[in-house]
């Protein structure tokens, strides 16, 4: 019988906006960071966003 020890990553960065993971990390406890993703097609849809917001004030 061989000794493996596996790591699991309990944290996690997720996407504000999309709500995609971005990356796992290693942590003690679960914890959850929210950031901005660079994916194309949530970039766009917070520039269309951010434009409708302007229209409104």
């Amino acid at each position: 019988m061989s000794n493996f020890s596996a790591s699991l990553d309990l944290g996690s960065i997720v996407c504000k906006h999309c709500h995609e993971m971005i990356g796992t990390f290693d942590a003690e406890k679960v914890i959850i960071y929210y950031s901005d993703c660079q994916e194309h097609t949530c970039l766009k849809e917070r520039q269309v966003g951010q434009g409708e917001q302007m229209l409104e004030e």
